[in-house]
């Protein structure tokens, strides 16, 4: 029997089988397609975000200890009388030294400048005891103006 002979119930069946199988192909791909939005494209926008935010928590959390660490370091420098109490710390300069643990910081006044070695014993930089003054030098002559006996 040729479609022209079929009965209007055939070709409308005919029509509702082909629309429902559309709509299963269609609704495969639909699925497929957002599966591999959030499994695929997703987690590739978004994991880079989340590691950006934490190293920049880092970076902020680091910077943060640098500057309470040469506080705590210039403190001891003004409390032993080697730094004059109007000395300020330099804006961002730290650094590591051979030493572990061991950090530089830059003290300076109007007619000096003055290194300050550290040394963090503990992670807790609010206690005054995790950090302790290694050496003061003069950046002027080099001249050794305070050394911790170990």
């Amino acid at each position: 029997m040729s479609t022209t002979e079929q009965s209007p119930d055939h070709r409308a069946l005919a029509r509702e089988w082909l629309i429902t199988r559309i709509t299963l192909v269609g609704g495969f791909i639909v699925a497929a397609a957002v599966a591999i939005y959030f499994g695929y494209i997703v987690p590739q926008i978004i994991v880079p975000r989340q590691q950006l935010a934490a190293a920049q928590a880092r970076a902020q959390a680091f910077a943060t200890a640098k500057v309470e660490l040469c506080t705590m370091a210039m403190t001891a420098a003004k409390n032993y009388g080697i730094v004059p109490q109007y000395g300020q710390l330099a804006k961002g300069i730290l650094g590591a030294t051979d030493v572990q643990g061991r950090y530089v910081c830059l003290a300076i006044t109007s007619a000096a400048r003055y290194l300050l070695a550290a040394d963090l014993l503990c992670s807790d930089l609010k206690n005054p005891r995790c950090v302790s003054l290694y050496n003061v030098v003069s950046q002027g002559d080099g001249a050794v103006l305070f050394q911790r006996h170990s």
